[in-house]
């Protein structure tokens, strides 16, 4: 049996929650933004539930000043999360204007 899994990436701040969660087989993705808090998360993924019924969702985020707080409540909460260390990101060589 073929499992559907959804790729959601976010993007932490102080202000706000930003989301994109992509299908990999249809090529759906929808965007989301939320209060920055977990209660707020948490009721974008379960709207998310309602749009992809039965799929995995897989979380991503950079990790940033916050640390690995979120990652550690959205797996107390059953979802799958990795965060990502700023170091481990590429960036382009050379001088940036």
């Amino acid at each position: 049996m073929k499992q559907n899994i959804i790729h959601i990436g976010l993007d932490v701040d102080d202000t706000q929650y930003h989301g994109s969660a992509l299908h990999p087989t249809t090529g759906e993705f929808l965007d989301f933004k939320c209060c920055p808090n977990l209660k707020g998360l948490l009721g974008q993924l379960d709207k998310l539930h309602k749009y992809f019924p039965s799929s995995t969702f897989k979380l991503y985020y950079e990790t940033s000043y916050i640390g690995y707080t979120l990652q550690r409540d959205l797996v107390e909460k059953g979802y799958h999360c990795d965060g990502v260390a700023p170091t481990s990101i590429p960036s382009p060589c050379g001088k940036q204007v």
